[in-house]
């Protein structure tokens, strides 16, 4: 079974595995460790630290959902200026051309997606997720899985390239069953916190500026004691 990875704080503190698994073509490979491949799904996770950079990539070679832990970050190119600090979450696509520079070190977490077919209709800019956005109500968890009354739930999808989705969603307080995921999803909680139980028992506590990745296949329990806000990565 897949590991849950939660990337948890202080970052100093963290005990991730290192995959043997290197990106071809990583035109940001300074600094980047992977923590989880899957070769199925084709996308891989984990952290980045690097120090100075400033670099004019052609054609990003790959979707890239990118978390800012620490430092700044400018992304600049036609028709976009985005300045990234810590706390921002963004999504560059695939395709683009785009200066990504920096001063000083940058700490950040990602998910990189090189297995999206290269027919997959592609957004054109990258985006810095407004985490405040208003949300419309969603679909709460199935019935036949909660340990507790049926709580309320809103979702906004506001990047999509085949089946990968990000967005912001939100629900109250609730208990599940454990369950085996379908898809896999990087969590990054803005508000609350939840504790996440993978079927060996192990137990993962992530609040609020944590993030949490849930591969395919890693059966895990939630339980929430409150208002669950967070920044959603599903790859399906």
């Amino acid at each position: 079974m897949p590991p849950i990875l939660h990337y948890s704080h202080p970052y100093t503190d963290r005990q991730l595995p290192c995959a043997a698994f290197a990106l071809q073509g990583d035109p940001l490979a300074a600094g980047r460790v992977i923590n989880f491949h899957d070769p199925v799904q084709g996308y891989a996770a984990g952290s980045s630290v690097s120090t100075g950079a400033n670099l004019l990539i052609e054609a990003f070679p790959w979707v890239e959902l990118g978390v800012v832990e620490a430092g700044e970050l400018r992304l600049q190119g036609e028709g976009f200026d985005l300045q990234l600090t810590a706390g921002d979450c963004f999504v560059v696509p695939r395709g683009l051309r785009v200066r990504w520079h920096h001063h000083g070190q940058l700490r950040r977490l990602f998910m990189v997606f090189p297995g999206l077919s290269a027919s997959t209709q592609m957004p054109r800019l990258p985006i810095r997720i407004d985490l405040s956005q208003a949300l419309a109500p969603a679909s709460p968890p199935a019935a036949s899985v909660l340990l507790t009354a049926t709580p309320k739930a809103w979702s906004e999808t506001l990047f999509s390239a085949g089946n990968l989705r990000v967005g912001l969603w939100q629900c109250e307080a609730y208990a599940r069953k454990q369950v085996e995921p379908g898809y896999s999803e990087l969590m990054f909680i803005l508000e609350g916190s939840v504790t996440l139980r993978a079927e060996q028992g192990d137990s993962h506590h992530v609040r609020a500026g944590e993030t949490v990745i849930v591969p395919q296949g890693a059966t895990n329990a939630w339980v929430s004691e409150e208002t669950v806000r967070k920044v959603f990565c599903i790859l399906s």
